[in-house]
């Protein structure tokens, strides 16, 4: 016997499924609590907000160690002491080499002392380093250029330049006179070390006009001009210079020659009178009789009368 055919079952609708009831952190039985400790919390950071800000130095010691402001600029300093419960007086600037403009130069109480919160620490700021104009020294002999401007606190280098001019002539001054300048520094005075050294050219066997003419196309020019009639060169040549040739002479030095042969032009003779005094006597005439000495005359007889 054949089994039963069971009959096919009917398909299912899709229903949604009903989400079961959300648990959140506000539910009836913690809600209370949520609320009471949120407004602790709020209370106890306001409170905490408000005493910092209007009692700063609540919870502080009432005795605070001055800090170091000593080289500090104005803003840093006057934060420093903010911070520590302390004001900030000023007390005016003062030249100093060392410390920038606009820093603590000192400092009234010293670092390290205890002072009471809400004291004043008087500072003096530095001006920086001292200023002076450059006087000028124009006309003045190198001592006296270098002491004054000793004087005024400045420091001299001296500096050579080759120049036309005369060795020593003042050439000039950096900074110029009238700079305002940071006192300690060094003023540069410049002077003229004279035209430059040049190798003598030969003039020996030349004639004179010559000579003269080699020696200023050279930068030279010609010195003093003697005579030696003794010389075995060339009747009218140069037998010796001084300078030598080769040796180094500033330009426009003079080199002095001597030409083979006699003067020229020689000095006249000169007519100096013999004073009588001093006039050789003669061997040949007589000498004159030498004085005669009378002998005193005799006292007078008693009771003569002369």
């Amino acid at each position: 016997m054949s089994a039963p055919v069971k009959p096919p079952r009917a398909p299912r609708r899709w229903v949604p499924a009903i989400p079961e009831r959300v648990v959140g952190p506000f539910t009836e039985g913690n809600l209370l609590r949520w609320v009471i400790g949120t407004g602790l919390g709020a209370f106890a950071l306001g409170y905490l907000v408000m005493t910092l800000l209007f009692f700063p130095s609540f919870g502080r010691s009432a005795i605070v160690t001055v800090p170091d402001l000593r080289g500090k600029p104005l803003r840093e300093a006057e934060r420093t002491l903010d911070r520590l419960g302390l004001e900030l007086g000023r007390g005016g600037t003062l030249a100093n080499p060392r410390i920038r403009a606009g820093a603590v130069l000192v400092q009234s109480p010293l670092p390290g002392q205890e002072v009471t919160r809400g004291a004043e620490i008087r500072v003096v700021l530095s001006a920086g380093p001292e200023r002076h104009p450059v006087p000028p020294i124009a006309g003045l002999s190198l001592r006296e250029a270098r002491t004054l401007l000793e004087r005024f606190g400045f420091s001299v280098r001296l500096q050579r330049m080759v120049s036309d001019r005369e060795e020593g002539t003042f050439l000039g001054m950096r900074p110029r006179a009238g700079t305002v300048a940071v006192v300690p520094s060094v003023v540069t005075i410049t002077l003229s070390a004279g035209p430059p050294k040049l190798p003598v050219p030969s003039v020996v066997a030349l004639p004179l006009g010559e000579a003269a003419t080699r020696l200023q196309a050279a930068g030279f020019r010609l010195g003093s001009v003697s005579y030696d009639p003794a010389s075995a060169e060339a009747l009218g040549g140069i037998a010796s210079q001084r300078p030598a040739a080769g040796d180094s002479l500033r330009r426009g030095g003079a080199v002095n020659v001597t030409v083979s042969g006699s003067d020229p032009n020689p000095p006249p003779p000169s007519e100096d009178p013999v004073a009588p005094d001093s006039a050789t006597p003669n061997p040949d005439e007589p000498l004159p009789p030498p004085p005669q000495e009378f002998p005193p005359a005799p006292p007078p007889a008693p009771g003569v009368k002369q």
